[in-house]
């Protein structure tokens, strides 16, 4: 019957008897259940007489999560309402009843929580604070913990006893306050106050009474007997903990739960002689450093109702730095050595200088340092107030030496006995084959840490002439024969399809020099091919006028090898130019748009290049057409612009540039239209783009005015009427440097007279700006001082003259 039951709680519908026995109950969703599932639920615990606790309680025996619980409980309210026969409640009602009658209100049960506290910096060091303090390991109690065969049955546990097979019957049986559980037509049986495994064999000889053939040599009945609600007790923690107090927690607690809950011993607090009370005396002494440190679980007692758990005083604390694994405040039993602490610290770690260890002891009077050595770890024993400090070992080695350069495998090796120069370089697998073999350096440490260089004949030690005794911390380096010269390349310069830098070859001609820089571009000259060679050591050991050699060549451009200019023999930083053939010009265009009877693009086709060529071969100009408007674009040479930008940026002038990368050429148009070839009708330049606009109608005003605005032409009307029109000059305006820039990019200023100025005339099209009076610069105070200084020497000087002169 217990099988069944068991199936009907975990609801796994539509599977066979012995898919569930194979359920793990903590994986039950109750979310994932169907209505008719639930429905199901409670039509089979209708049948068989289940109250709605008595299912869950089968559950909760399961190691069904609470969660789940909950949630099927709050189903089987939501399905069940109104659903439950008169029997089945009175039969809920009688049980209840007799719940009380043996002394139980089966109340949800509210056991403690983790008490909040805030340690100190100091208390967090103490070695074990973590173990009762981590989000990582926890020691909460939990009523879902699975209990032991040496669990202590005792009041409010409850046994679940199902007998199946040929006789059907499950109990739900809360043991008495006497102790007791009573079976109907058994009576009662003794089990509280003895283990788990021992009331179960007493449930089981009083139930053979009854069910006779659980008993024979080929039993038909048979039992399943185990806790199902565990009891609650009560705890008392004292002493020196973080939170002391009384706690409920679970029958199947431990003293670690009830530690946690209390957060463990405090700064004050001992770790390795925590009692356990029992009934007055004295049941366990626990030493949490042997479940820390050797894993030793016996000293995790379980608890009964009504334990005292007392933390005394600690008696001995000593504090460990240094390198160690483990470092922070540490207790000390009597009679504990130093090696035994360091196994409580965890050893020491990869740096550490272990022959030796620094303790300071505080003597009543003043502190005293105390060196402990290796061979004193086992009998020399810390005192309460120590402090133990673990040093580094000594950055450096005692057996170094390291080889640097041109061998195959730089790097430190071993110094071992009467180690050699020349073994040395034997294990760093020999000299490469660029190593310079005239001479080679050591630099070697002094005892005095100063440093001395030794200067060798790399040849005579390879042949065995020489040889020398290398010492702790020398450094072989051995120079490549490119290290030791200039680094040789050459360059090419000009029509070459890669021109730059290139590495020096031994056998490099001048064919293969142009053929790496990628040939000849088709602009080249073949004919026209310098190579400059710089002067020799020899020839530039005396003073000349001549820097160097020039050799001129002729190169085809298919780069033959048997030609003889082409199999010149180049040598380390000669200098080549090809240059560019004389009638060769990279193909130019230009752009003209606007008012013209056939804008677009349009290639140069001769050096004298004019405005009116262009314009006659793009078919003129439409009616439409602003000759005073026309404005000629030409892109500016970076070089000379960035300059000049960079050198007025430097200076104290302020000034603005739009960013543009090209200049506006002011022309006239009509002009060179009217007469071609004359200094109005100018050469074009590849990039030049014209502009012809439609007739314009309107001035703009900008800069300081009171209201900058684009307003109507007028014809007649001056500078100062549009000035006006836009709210007068503000206060900071420049009068005197108002300026107009026509559409064409010219621009015309204001004529400045002794009594009168002169506005340059406005068109259509133009605009009208007005600079900006510069910032002043305030005179600070000291300024004005030393004005009225001056003012005043100068007056005092006046009056001593006019005196002298009166005189």
């Amino acid at each position: 019957m217990y099988r069944i039951l068991l199936f009907v709680v975990l609801l796994f519908i539509g599977m066979n008897y012995v898919e569930a026995q194979q359920i793990d109950p903590a994986s039950v969703d109750v979310s994932a259940l169907s209505d008719a599932q639930v429905q199901r639920l409670l039509d089979e615990m209708q049948r068989r007489g289940l109250t709605e606790e008595q299912a869950l309680a089968l559950a909760r025996s399961q190691g069904v999560p609470e969660s789940q619980i909950s949630m099927l409980r709050q189903r089987i309210r939501t399905m069940g309402a109104g659903s439950i026969s008169d029997e089945r409640m009175k039969t809920r009602e009688s049980m209840a009843m007799e719940d009380f009658a043996l002394g139980f209100d089966q109340q949800p049960v509210i056991y403690s929580k983790k008490a909040f506290f805030v340690p100190s910096e100091q208390e967090t060091r103490l070695f074990g604070f973590h173990f009762f303090n981590s989000d990582n390991l926890t020691f909460e109690p939990g009523i879902n913990y699975p209990v032991t065969r040496k669990y202590l049955v005792g009041p409010g546990d409850q046994f679940i006893i199902d007998v199946y097979g040929v006789s059907e019957m499950t109990y739900f049986l809360f043991v008495d306050r006497s102790g007791n559980i009573t079976i109907p037509n058994v009576g009662p049986i003794p089990v509280g106050g003895f283990t788990l495994e021992e009331a179960e064999e007493r449930i089981f000889r009083r139930l053979s009474r009854i069910y006779r053939d659980m008993v024979a040599d080929e039993p038909r009945t048979f039992v399943n007997i185990q806790l199902g609600q565990i009891k609650p007790i009560t705890v008392n923690v004292v002493g020196e903990v973080f939170a002391p107090g009384t706690f409920t927690l679970p029958g199947a607690s431990t003293a670690f739960n009830a530690l946690y809950l209390a957060g463990g011993p405090n700064l004050r607090g001992s770790f390795r002689e925590i009692r356990v009370i029992r009934e007055g005396e004295v049941l366990q002494k626990i030493d949490v450093y042997d479940y820390l440190i050797n894993g030793n679980s016996e000293v995790n007692v379980h608890l009964m109702d009504g334990d005292i758990i007392m933390v005394p005083t600690v008696r001995n604390r000593v504090r460990i730095g240094g390198h160690l694994i483990r470092t922070g405040l540490f207790e000390t039993l009597e009679g504990e050595s130093i090696d035994e602490l360091i196994k409580y610290a965890g050893g020491f770690d990869e740096k550490a200088y272990n022959r030796r260890i620094e303790l300071h002891r505080n003597t009543g009077r003043e502190l005293e340092v105390r060196d402990v050595f290796a061979d004193q770890y086992d009998d020399f024993y810390a005192q309460n107030g120590d402090s133990l400090y673990v040093g580094a070992i000594l950055s450096r080695f005692a057996n170094r030496v390291a080889i640097d350069g041109a061998v195959f495998r730089p790097g430190t090796y071993e110094l071992t006995r009467d180690l050699t120069l020349s073994q040395l370089i034997e294990r760093a697998d020999g000299l490469r084959e660029d190593a310079f073999m005239e001479r080679g350096m050591i630099l070697r440490l002094n005892e005095n840490l100063s440093y001395t260089n030794v200067a060798f004949d790399l040849k005579a030690v390879i042949n065995g002439d020489k040889d020398i005794e290398l010492r702790r911390e020398d450094v072989v380096t051995i120079s490549s024969i490119d290290e030791m010269r200039e680094q040789r390349s050459i360059r090419v310069f000009g029509e070459v399809q890669r021109p730059g830098r290139l590495d020096f070859r031994e056998a490099l001609t001048l064919g293969d020099a142009i053929a790496l820089a990628g040939g000849l571009r088709e602009s080249a000259s073949e004919s026209y091919v310098e190579v400059m060679r710089r002067l020799s050591y020899t020839e530039a050991s005396s003073t000349s006028e001549r820097t160097g050699h020039l050799f001129q060549f002729t190169i085809p451009r298919s780069l033959t090898l048997h030609n003889d200019d082409a199999s010149f023999m180049l040598q380390p930083y000669d200098q080549i130019f090809i240059r560019r053939a004389p009638g060769f010009v990279q193909e130019s265009s230009i752009r003209i748009s606007g008012e013209i009877m056939y804008a677009g693009e349009y290639a140069l086709v001769s050096r004298n290049e004019r405005l009116s060529d262009v314009i006659r071969r793009a078919g003129g100009l439409t009616p439409e057409a602003y000759l005073p408007g026309a404005m000629l674009t030409r892109e500016r040479r970076k070089g000379k612009a960035d300059a000049l930008t960079q050198s007025l940026e430097q200076s104290d002038e302020r000034v603005s540039f739009s960013g543009l990368d090209f200049s506006v050429i002011g022309i006239d148009l009509e002009a060179a239209l009217r007469r071609p070839g004359s200094r109005d009708d100018i050469y074009l330049q590849d990039g030049d783009e014209l502009v012809v606009p439609r007739r314009l109608q309107t001035v703009q005003v900008e800069g300081e005015v009171l209201n900058p605005i684009s307003m109507p032409y007028i014809e007649g009307k001056g500078l100062r009427y549009y000035i006006d029109q836009s709210g007068g000059f503000g206060l900071r305006a420049k009068r005197r440097k108002a300026y107009v820039i026509y559409p064409n990019g010219t621009a015309a200023a204001t004529r400045n007279y002794v009594l009168f100025s002169s506005y340059p005339t406005v068109m259509p099209g133009s605009q009208i700006v007005i600079p900006q009076k510069p910032p002043r610069t305030p005179i600070p105070a000291t300024g004005w001082i030393a004005i009225g200084s001056g003012v005043s020497s100068l007056a005092l000087t006046i009056v001593t003259v006019i005196n002298q002169i009166g005189n």
